[in-house]
């Protein structure tokens, strides 16, 4: 049968008035909030802000329907964890007695019909709710000023104002006009004008590819040819002579360049010998290096050292004998190993730690209330934005125990201004929890909104899978 509302008297309308839920919320012996139920319907208690009286405690559920409505008729729903009292009228009954009497069970709560005479309280843990039945009162209109005083539009607009208002927009519309009509760019010289007028000059690029120019100065000691300039290409009408040279000649040299360099060349060799030689002779500072001097002569060189008879060494002069062990050879030393790419280390060294890793994958989500704000949302910024402390929290624990797997179990609300509260992290591990729900603690989302576009709360759960790498 279909719930019909009794119907409600006009303003003005003679009969009774008809009997309206009051409804007044007490939390720790004060009240926090009193309200007139006019309209017939279902009146809820909960932590959600979707619930007719919202009201944040730990013992009260998200969502409870506490008036229900039948047949246009009011019925009491208490379940085992409430305490109270109600009275029809004339006597008065505990939660207790209505049990099984006046009250009917329906799974694991009660339903008591009540009477338009019925007043009682109902008590959870700190929260109690006082009810009753009351004649409803007449609407309040809404105030408003007398029509005398309120006046009309035209009362509220200043003359002197208006008028000079008028003025000033009418001249600046006139000005705004004879610029446009007489004072355009196009009638004058104006340095836009001259500016449009000029005309930049046009600068030609010649594709080609850059040919580095030849070095005339060849290295010294090099015999090496300079080589030969391919003659521009010319008509084929006018014969042209052959300019390549004889097998026989050589091509013609700058002696000035060439002779510089070699100069300069050698009197570098000569420097660098005397910082090398041990000793001075008596022809200057370069001693026995001089012997060896780019520009001597290799075989006199040879045949000075066998006429001589002395025995040749390996290693500086002096007799400072061979590096090493004394192996004559060269290449012979150790040095520093070479272990993997881009890495060296000496002998002995030990090898660089390897940081711990892990993975952390979602085993499973869930929300638990029909917002804007779904699980799949959240998921996505806790993955964008959030993982990185989560994987920061792990790493932590992997550096103690390197094989700690596991699933962690996130649970959330996010509140009407986006924000986390009530988090809990449940895993095995008891310095990983307290580290997540740190993280947590600083976590925001979109703030979540109902049906009906009004901001509320969403709760959230979450299971990760931990596994190391």
């Amino acid at each position: 049968m279909a719930n019909k509302q009794a119907p409600r008297p006009q303003q003005g309308q003679a009969g009774p008035r008809r009997r309206i839920l009051r409804i007044g919320v007490l939390l720790g012996g004060k009240i926090v909030e009193e309200r007139l139920i006019r309209e017939r319907g279902p009146v809820s208690i909960g932590q959600s802000a979707k619930n007719t009286f919202c009201v944040p405690i730990e013992n009260l559920p998200r969502e409870w329907t506490l008036f229900a409505i039948d047949s246009d008729q009011y019925r009491l729903q208490f379940g085992p964890k409430m305490d109270g009292r109600v009275s029809d009228g004339s006597q008065v009954y505990t939660f207790e007695q209505v049990k099984g009497g006046k009250a009917i069970q329906q799974g694991d709560h009660w339903l008591m019909p009540l009477s338009d005479q019925a007043r009682g309280k109902v008590s959870i843990g700190d929260l109690t709710l006082l009810f009753q039945f009351v004649t409803e009162p007449p609407v309040q209109p809404k105030p408003m000023l007398p029509a005398s005083v309120r006046g009309t539009l035209a009362d509220r607009i200043d003359p002197r104002l208006a008028i000079s208002e008028s003025i000033s927009i009418t001249l600046c519309l006139a000005i705004a006009l004879m610029a446009w009509l007489h004072d355009r760019p196009t009638k004058r010289s104006t340095w836009g004008a001259r500016a449009a007028a000029v005309q930049p000059d046009v600068v030609e690029t010649i594709d080609a590819d850059f040919v580095k120019p030849p070095d005339d100065t060849p290295a010294a000691g090099s015999d090496e040819k300079k080589p030969e300039e391919k003659p521009a290409d010319k008509p084929a009408d006018k014969p042209t002579k052959s300019t390549k040279p004889d097998k026989g000649s050589k091509p013609a040299e700058d002696p000035g360049p060439k002779q510089d360099a070699t100069s300069l060349q050698e009197e570098a060799a000569r420097y660098a010998a005397a910082l090398a030689s041990d000793s001075e002779s008596d022809s200057g500072v370069d001693g026995k290096m001089s012997d060896t001097a780019p520009s001597g002569d290799l075989n006199q060189q040879i045949k000075e050292t066998r006429d001589s008879g002395d025995a040749v060494k390996v290693g500086g002069a002096g007799d400072r004998g061979t590096k090493g062990n004394g192996d004559p050879r060269t290449g012979t030393g150790h040095g520093p190993k070479t272990e993997g790419t881009g890495e060296i280390k000496g002998t002995g060294q030990d090898k660089t730690e390897k940081e711990p890793k892990g993975r952390i994958q979602v085993a499973s989500k869930k929300s638990f209330d029909d917002t804007t704000l779904d699980a799949g949302s959240v998921l996505n910024r806790i993955q964008s934005v959030y993982m990185r402390g989560l994987q920061r929290c792990y790493k932590d624990l992997l550096k103690s125990d390197p094989t700690a797997r596991g699933k962690v179990g996130l649970e959330f609300t996010v509140n009407e201004s986006g924000r986390v509260t009530d988090a809990t992290a449940k895993t095995d591990y008891h310095d990983l929890s307290s580290c997540i729900q740190g993280q947590m603690k600083a976590w925001t989302f979109p703030p979540p909104k109902d049906s009906d576009k009004e901001a509320t709360t969403a709760s959230f759960g979450i299971t990760l899978a931990l596994q190391p790498e």
